[in-house]
């Protein structure tokens, strides 16, 4: 039996296929999936009871849908041979090849000379022969895998290539004896290879993070990432660094339930310049026991306290003083808290016989709240804390500071608040003697504050708010008579008089505006002028504290830009005594810049707040030297997929730069690859190299610096990690 059938009459063959049994019919293994053929010229044999189409030849059933120049089906066993451009789409990949025999009612089968592509993934396999063993897994001879984009006739940037391969489209890919090409020529042999195929996390070896300085040698970390469980996973690092040493990294992560996780991260490394075995160990928990009880250990070990000098890469824990371990549990309700604290501290740059250690800490807080349904409300913090350290005064302190306030408002004008507080410390010895002694400070405040505001129309524009928001603050601590002989374990203890008012002026002006399509409001001008002024004697001999001044200026439209100002003022000195100020303007999403400065003089420098009052100026402590020194970043991207980013600090007083890091990142041109180098120097024997190198939808051979330059690319809108 023969039917003839062209392009035109398609629809007309769709319509009559309840009626002819050579063009729809249910299978034998999954009666519930009717297979629908399509073809140029289509036949049925009876008594084999195969179909054989060519020319257009389509087979749909259900998601599966086969494009062939020419196809035969046995409808008893479902076995399907197609010839002449293939073309097989299941709903989770496209596959092409010159020849395909599969059978329909158990997914298998081989294509001859194909290529799988998986939309999830976002990857592409070939092979000349690809056995599918089920609807996601296939053995693959001479394959090769790339994330990049296939075009006939062009060679990809790059691809793993091997003479044998497993993939699984949900889990990975694997190959062992690979070589990886570039452009498909080898430049790198691979003993194994394990990508993971999918977005979620997977077991395998890590791209490996290379770099070298003059001081270490060349560096190189590989990282094995092990999957254990859906709530469990590890990550194991070799750790060689050419001129230092060599060792590794072992972190366990793991969460036990909803409410329940942690982790834990040992490091040994044998420092060959020293020999010296170094060791660290943290540990992170976190139980929520209920929506108001928490506990919490964080624990921080250093077997030498030159550890994290030597062996961090991260600029903070290289010139970190303290290593802390803590054991919190609180207990929580609508207003009140208990908590239970204890600590132990790790000197690392003095011996830890004289470090203070608390344990435990036990406080008590009443969060504000109005009291007996009046208009007068209070609040109280209290705590006991042993501290304890193995040369050195040690003792056990006691501290209650209840507080009453009673809001007054005067209509819509302005507002009334005095406070009264009394703080109790008592001690289990003094400074002096073991005997124990305490000290009982009144505390008295009054706040005078008021809200302004206005909106002012703007032709052509949205109308602009103005906030002003001015207040005045009067407190009062009277002198202390036995402060020689009160022990001195931190500001708690050291409680300086007051008579002291304090000024505050905040100004706000916001307005809306259209980012992108979207409205939204911006406070575009925000300045606080804040001045304390001691009506008795001060430390300083002048009434007057210096003038502090907080400005933010902010922008979307024509440039989005911030500028951001911290002074304090000297009148006496006339000067400038500190001074912190950035700037960032982003020019267009191709270019952006930020300079800054920090500056603080030498002698006396204010304090920002106390104990009683975040915002007074009462106290100084004494700057041995002058700082100042310049900010400067800037990000640029360049042609031809070009990426340019420089950060860099200069200090004045020097006339040097401590550090300057430069980094220049390519993208490929279908984002499927990019390569970095980066580069920070500092004083001859600290300057490092490193080089990242992205495979687009795989990963990145990270950097030990490659945060900074993360942070910096990504204001250029590049994620050096993912491109993709």
């Amino acid at each position: 039996m023969k039917v003839k059938t062209g392009p035109a009459v398609v629809l007309l063959a769709l319509l009559i296929v309840r009626a002819w049994p050579g063009i729809a019919f249910a299978a034998e293994g999954d009666p519930s999936r009717p297979i629908h053929i399509q073809a140029d010229t289509l036949t049925y044999n009876k008594t084999t009871r195969m179909y054989h189409g060519t020319g257009h030849v389509m087979i749909v059933q259900g998601p599966l849908r086969l494009d062939a120049d020419e196809g035969e089906l046995n409808v008893d066993t479902g076995q399907l041979t197609a010839l002449g451009h293939v073309y097989l789409n299941d709903g989770t990949s496209n596959i092409r090849g010159d020849r395909l025999d599969l059978n329909i009612n158990s997914s298998q089968g081989v294509i001859f000379h194909g290529r799988i592509f998986v939309v999830d993934g976002n990857y592409t396999v070939d092979g000349s022969v690809l056995e599918r063993l089920s609807e996601t897994q296939y053995q693959v001879e001479d394959a090769s895998f790339t994330t990049c984009t296939e075009v006939e006739g062009e060679r990809v940037p790059w691809r793993i290539k091997a003479d044998f391969a497993e993939l699984d489209q949900g889990n990975f890919f694997y190959a062992r004896h690979a070589r990886f090409c570039i452009l498909d020529i080898p430049v790198m042999y691979l003993p194994a290879v394990l990508f993971p195929a999918r977005s979620e996390r997977s077991t395998g070896l890590l791209i490996p993070s290379v770099g070298t300085s003059q001081q270490q040698g060349f560096k190189i970390k590989q990282g094995f990432f092990w999957a254990i469980s859906p709530s469990q996973d590890a990550t194991f690092v070799l750790d060689e660094r050419g001129k230092l040493g060599y060792g590794g990294t072992a972190e366990y992560r793991y969460i036990l339930s909803r409410t329940s996780e942690g982790q834990i991260f040992i490091r040994y490394f044998y420092d060959t310049q020293n020999h010296v075995d170094r060791s660290d160990i943290l540990a992170r928990h976190v139980t929520k026991f209920s929506e108001d009880l928490q506990a919490r250990v964080d624990i921080n070990y250093l077997n030498k306290k030159n550890n994290l000098a030597v062996l961090s890469e991260n600029v903070l824990q290289r010139v970190a003083t303290f290593q802390e371990s803590q054991a919190y549990l609180t207990k929580r309700s609508d207003n009140q808290v208990l908590y239970g604290l204890g600590r132990y501290s790790q000197n690392l740059s003095f011996s830890d016989k004289t470090t203070l250690q608390t344990a435990p800490e036990v406080g008590y807080s009443l969060l504000p709240a109005m009291l007996w349904n009046l208009p007068l409300d209070g609040s109280m913090d209290s705590a006991f804390d042993s501290f304890y350290r193995q040369e050195g005064l040690d003792a056990e302190r006691v501290d209650a500071f209840p507080r009453l306030w009673l809001p007054m408002p005067a209509g819509r004008y302005f507002t009334f608040t005095p406070l009264a507080g009394f703080r109790e410390r008592f001690y289990s010895r003094s400074a002096q003697s073991d005997q124990s002694t305490s000290r009982e400070l009144p505390y008295f405040s009054a706040l005078l504050d008021t809200r302004l505001a206005r909106r002012f129309p703007n032709a052509g524009g949205q109308s602009i708010l103005h906030k002003i928001e001015p207040s005045i603050i009067y407190e009062w601590i009277p002198p202390t008579t036995n402060q020689g002989n009160i022990p001195q374990f931190n500001d708690v203890d050291n409680i300086a008089k007051k008579n002291l008012v304090t000024y505050r002026l905040t100004n706000r002006l916001s307005t809306k505006v259209f980012n992108g399509e979207s409205l939204q409001n911006l406070e575009f001008a925000y300045l606080r002028l804040t001045e304390s002024e001691h009506l008795t004697s001060s430390s300083t001999g002048k009434p007057f504290s210096p003038l502090r001044t907080d400005l933010i200026l902010r922008s979307l439209n024509p440039l989005p830009g911030t500028l951001e100002i911290n002074t304090f003022y000297d009148y006496y000195a006339n000067a400038v005594v500190e001074m912190h100020a950035d700037l960032t303007l982003e020019l267009s999403k191709r270019f952006f810049v930020g300079v800054g400065e920090r500056y603080t003089r030498a002698g006396a420098v204010p304090t920002r707040g106390d104990l009683f009052n975040p915002m007074s100026l009462n106290e100084q402590f004494i700057q041995t030297e002058s700082t100042d020194f310049y900010t400067a970043q800037a990000g640029v991207v360049l042609p031809s997929n070009f990426n340019f980013v420089i950060n860099g600090y200069y200090d004045k007083h020097a006339g040097v730069f401590p550090e300057v890091s430069y980094g220049l990142f390519y993208v490929g041109a279908d984002r499927c690859w990019g390569v970095g180098f980066f580069y920070i120097q500092r004083p001859a024997q600290t300057s490092e190299y490193g080089v990242v190198f992205t495979l687009g939808g795989v990963g990145y051979t990270d950097s030990p610096f490659s945060a900074l330059y993360r942070s910096l690319f990504g204001r250029l809108g590049l994620d050096i990690q993912k491109l993709r």
